[in-house]
């Protein structure tokens, strides 16, 4: 399995288990941009981000079962619009597989979704100080999936969005 790229061993699976489920300070809140490249945030009670990864889809509910203490999961929807459908011939859908995937996951633990379009991104991106990264950047799926999780926040009143530049993430 790979985060960001880097081998993960079971070992090093098992100490982020440990961690983001410490009774301490649990991670609460996650954010995914998905795809075949998924960018997945993490965020504690006071929705200060805890963690980005970019994980490939054959491993996100590998990565997903490890997260004990979720409440709520914000993620980016899915489609296929009369203009980009020539484009998707052939494709075998990818996106939309990975979020049935976390839908089901979230279904068996207990975990409220909340979809959000794509079209949230510019917003979202304003919002936190910076542009969206272009596609060919690796943190990009990340960086979308942190967007959302502010966006979201921001418009239930959660976190001031004056106060994001206060959390601005540098990639």
């Amino acid at each position: 399995m790979l985060i960001d790229g880097m081998p993960i061993t079971s070992e090093l699976l098992d100490r982020f288990e440990e961690v983001v489920n410490a009774d301490e300070n649990p991670i609460e809140f996650i954010s995914i941009d998905p795809g075949t490249a998924n960018g997945v945030c993490g965020y504690d009670s006071k929705y200060h981000l805890a963690f980005m990864y970019t994980i490939p889809a054959n491993n996100i509910v590998q990565v997903l079962d490890r997260l004990k203490r979720i409440k709520k999961c914000i993620v980016e929807s899915y489609n296929l619009y009369p203009n980009k459908a020539q484009q998707q011939i052939y494709s075998d859908m990818e996106t939309p597989r990975v979020i049935g995937r976390v839908e089901s996951w979230a279904e068996l633990h207990g975990v409220e979704i909340v979809k959000q379009p794509a079209s949230i991104k510019p917003t979202a991106y304003a919002w936190v100080g910076q542009k969206a990264l272009p596609k060919s950047n690796r943190d990009n799926h990340k960086m979308d999936a942190h967007v959302h999780f502010m966006y979201w926040a921001v418009k239930n009143g959660l976190i001031p969005a004056s106060d994001l530049v206060k959390r601005k993430v540098s990639s």
